[in-house]
């Protein structure tokens, strides 16, 4: 290990430099995503090429700043390819994309490891890769040919491509022989005519390219399909000759093929430090004002007190209004911090078109995400411990879910799939959704793997099975590893996050139409409001969030149809839980009885209680121990008293958690005599 750090930088410095720099990736990241659509046209997107520029600009400036100079390398040749796409000097190819891809790409794989003080990988070749496309550009071009450059560069690439994709779908393996002409060599009979004569007795040329190089060297490559490995490799190198397998189509090696270790091909896109929350100037000033008030407050307390203890007695009620006042300055600070520590869940979504794209450039599979509610906030500190779920998530529905475009066009569907990454809030809780409209689940296939694996096979295969068996620890669908997922350890810990978080994960799957993972999650894990309410001598908590209403009832209101509880309410019925039953205590209220209906998007439930004993804001503290985590409980939190309260899940129960799951449950008539479903 090695620290390629300045001596002096402290934490902050260091902190802020992170932060920027994973800001500026994500501007060029989106920028580059734009860029795409000038491809072929004769001038590109200035805005777009403008604000590539400025954001490359200003990392090579916070790069120069902590002494990153590999960083600032990279980002300034970057620049020059930009400025002469800026200056109208050359335009956007497909080839001069994949190079600000490896570029950036290579920018976050320094970053990542100055950040954990790793060995800085190699960027030279990127260098020399960027300099020879702006060499290209540079080079004057006569008007006509100028203006169809960038159209006749994308058919000979696509027609290379094409040719080395052919011989190796014919089992051929496909070569890199770089030859440097010497007078040397010449003087030998070693030439560029001799060279390429017995290059055609050894296999088929697909390309041959010059290449000019430090303005004096000239360099052929060739690419040659052979149906083995040249057995007179070491006399090939003798001549002179580089020998490698081209890994690309393209006539040169990319950068990442000879620099990055294998552990960076599955490159982390999330740099930032997960401590840093860069926050809006206005939610300061909102924590600023409401400060001053407590200020105020206190002091007018204390003049209170002070009157009070002055001549040994007084109002009280100058006392209770400062202390209401102080109350509600309190309520507002605490909504105050917590905007502060809200972030929008683009945090992560911004991320995950650049591993798709990435994930699509190593596969024939074309896939295009959508994503919604980008703007829905959530605690920064779930938003760090959401980063690596979600992403195993879309990484997932690309390996597993999507199909390859012959087995799409099979099923009928359109050659180009769909994953969906959503957001929304609902009440306090946050919903994030991954879904594709890929191959879905077999549920057969799952249990015959998980058979062979030694993991435990329900004999009801329903979604919530299927999602137990894919959660159990070792459990994988492939026998080999590729970079899109793994080998079986992330969902295990996909879901032990989210439960660690006080959330549940849930699968829907329907063979043949595609998965949705949804990950239900508090959106806070601070302080929340609740109802604090009693049954048989046992109190729990309710967040207000999730009720809708709170009606009397009597005990003979609650009837009993096909062995679920449930009560008249409004044009229907509505099933109930009995808080006295789920903690599974008897005594209790036979009297009046206070029914919660409690809303949810999985459904409503009607929640009977004995006795509301007021609202009040709670501390949540989460249920991280597995052994004391029980369907719907989502924490727990005290009252002042010292003694632990529980706070209930409304969404568990909402859901059928809790109660008979909707396959089991029949229909009831409603007062109209109408059938309808509980």
């Amino acid at each position: 290990m090695s620290d390629d750090r300045q001596p002096g930088l402290d934490a902050q410095l260091l902190d802020d430099f992170f932060a920027e720099a994973d800001e500026h990736l994500i501007g060029i990241r989106q920028g580059l995503l734009r860029l795409e659509a000038s491809i072929g046209k004769a001038e590109p997107d200035m805005q777009v090429v403008k604000d590539l520029f400025q954001n490359f600009h200003s990392f090579k400036g916070i790069s120069a700043l902590v002494g990153l100079k590999p960083a600032e390398a990279v980002a300034h040749k970057t620049e020059d390819f930009l400025r002469l796409m800026r200056d109208g000097k050359a335009q956007a190819t497909g080839k001069g994309l994949d190079l600000l891809a490896v570029a950036t790409q290579k920018l976050e794989q320094v970053v990542a490891a100055f950040r954990s003080q790793k060995p800085l990988p190699g960027y030279e070749s990127l260098l020399a890769d960027l300099q020879q496309e702006c060499a290209q550009w540079s080079t004057p071009q006569p008007a006509a040919a100028s203006s169809n450059l960038a159209v006749q560069r994308a058919r000979k690439d696509s027609a290379v491509s094409a040719a080395v994709e052919e011989a190796k779908a014919r089992g051929l393996l496909v070569w890199r022989f770089t030859f440097s002409p010497t007078r040397a060599l010449d003087s030998k009979g070693i030439n560029f005519n001799s060279v390429r004569e017995q290059l055609a007795r050894t296999g088929q040329i697909l390309q041959t390219t010059p290449t000019v190089k430090d303005k004096e060297t000239l360099i052929f490559q060739f690419l040659v399909a052979t149906q083995e490995t040249p057995s007179d490799l070491a006399a090939w190198e003798a001549k002179g000759m580089v020998v490698e397998l081209a890994e690309s189509e393209a006539g040169e090696a990319p950068a990442r093929a000879t620099e990055a270790p294998p552990e960076e091909a599955e490159h982390n896109p999330f740099l930032a430090p997960s401590h840093i929350v860069r926050v809006d100037l206005k939610r300061l000033d909102d924590l600023m004002r409401i400060t001053g008030e407590m200020v105020i407050h206190r002091s007018r307390l204390d003049a209170q007190l002070a009157r009070l203890n002055g001549n040994g007695h007084g109002d009280l009620s100058s006392v209770q209004e400062v202390s209401g006042g102080l109350g509600r300055s309190l309520r507002e600070l605490r909504e105050a911090i917590m905007r502060v520590r809200l972030i929008p869940v683009a945090e992560i979504f911004s991320r995950m078109p650049f591993v798709i794209r990435d994930l699509s450039r190593q596969t024939q599979k074309k896939v295009r995400l959508q994503l919604a509610g980008q703007e829905t906030e959530v605690d920064k500190y779930l938003i760090e411990r959401l980063k690596d779920p979600l992403l195993h998530l879309v990484r997932n529905a690309f390996s597993h879910g999507v199909e390859s475009p012959e087995e799409r066009a099979a099923a009928s569907k359109p050659e180009e799939a769909t994953i969906a990454l959503s957001a929304s809030t609902v009440g306090d809780s946050v919903i994030m959704e991954v879904s594709d409209d890929g191959r879905g689940i077999n549920p057969n296939a799952i249990a015959q793997r998980a058979r062979k694996l030694g993991v435990d096979v329900p004999d009801t295969l329903d979604n919530d099975a299927l999602l137990k068996i894919l959660c159990a620890s070792g459990f994988s669908t492939r026998e080999d590893v590729d970079l899109a997922s793994g080998r079986g350890v992330g969902m295990a810990v996909v879901q032990a996050t989210v439960r660690e978080l006080g959330g549940n994960l849930s699968l829907d799957s329907e063979e043949g139409r595609g998965t949705r993972f949804t990950i239900r999650l508090p959106l806070t894990l601070a302080i929340t409001e609740t109802f604090i309410v009693e049954a048989a001598g046992q109190t729990c908590a309710v967040p207000q969030s999730f009720v809708r209403e709170i009606l009397q009832k009597n005990a003979g209101d609650i009837q009993m149809v096909n062995g679920i509880e449930v009560v008249s309410y409004r044009e229907g019925v509505l099933p109930v839980v009995s808080l006295a039953k789920f903690f599974r205590v008897s005594g209790g209220s036979n009297g009046k009885l206070y029914l919660l209906v409690i809303v949810s998007d999985r459904g409503s439930v009607g929640l009977l209680t004995d006795r509301i004993i007021g609202e009040r804001e709670v501390v949540v503290s989460a249920l991280q121990d597995p052994l004391i985590q029980v369907r719907g409980v989502s924490g727990a939190t005290e009252l002042g008293d010292g003694k632990p309260v529980l706070i209930l899940d409304c969404a568990a129960l909402t859901n059928g958690a809790v109660r008979p799951p909707e396959r089991q449950q029949l229909v009831a008539k409603n007062n109209q005599g109408q059938l309808q479903r509980i």
